[in-house]
């Protein structure tokens, strides 16, 4: 409830009316403040209503009943979606490491079985240096014994040495260290081989470092 202020008149003693009958009473007025009730809203009279607007209505409120069940639908969908995801992504994660300790583990089985195939030139390496006192032969030997079987335990592992000397210079397996002159090789031919080269079933494991034959000097070709 409100207060709304009002003037009340309020007649003055000076200005009787009952002592000077020709004198017309002044009336002052007084600011006072009154409760004043609100007003209530009028309630709308809807048995006045059209078919139209009833109907209207009607199919307003079937629209929001058909959008409520579609937005249910697709909640429900989205949770559907949200599980499967979720799934897919632990099977992924699991066949992630699943592989990895698949790999891991055949690197392991290999890194064995190419240990205990050099196993054996630990074993001649010893045989060599326990008899080299006795015999000076035996270290040579001992020595070409255990190179003849590293070799041919590479080539098994698919390492094939790089044939260098007398072929023409590739850049691709090839590392000119140095250009020197040949009397009786062409020019661009290897003649010599400082450090071998070698492939991995095809393919480059590391060049050879060679020398290469270059022109010769017409002043000391003169000389």
């Amino acid at each position: 409830m409100s207060k709304k202020r009002v003037r009340i008149p309020v007649q003055t003693p000076e200005n009787n009316p009952d002592d000077d009958p020709q004198v017309e009473p002044v009336v002052q007025t007084e600011e006072v403040e009154a409760s004043v009730a609100p007003e209530e809203p009028e309630e709308r009279d809807v048995s006045h209503a059209t078919e139209a607007e009833i109907v209207d209505v009607e199919k307003l409120m079937e629209e929001m009943n058909q959008l409520r069940t579609e937005l249910e639908q697709a909640r429900a969908e989205a949770a559907e979606y949200k599980d499967r995801w979720l799934r897919t992504a632990a099977e992924m994660d699991n066949m992630r490491k699943r592989l990895e300790k698949r790999f891991a583990d055949e690197a392991e089985r290999e890194k064995r079985r190419f240990l205990r195939a050099i196993l054996p030139l630990v074993d001649h390496l010893e045989m060599v240096l326990k008899h080299s006192d006795t015999d000076p032969n035996v270290l040579r030997q001992g020595v070409e014994m255990i190179y003849q079987d590293l070799m041919r335990t590479l080539e098994g592992e698919g390492i094939q040495p790089i044939e260098s000397v007398g072929k023409p210079f590739d850049p691709f397996v090839h590392e000119a260290v140095e250009v020197v002159e040949s009397e009786d090789q062409p020019e661009n031919t290897v003649v010599e081989e400082v450090q071998r080269g070698y492939t991995y079933k095809g393919e480059l494991l590391r060049p050879a470092r060679v020398r290469v034959a270059g022109k010769q000097d017409n002043q000391h070709a003169q000389e």
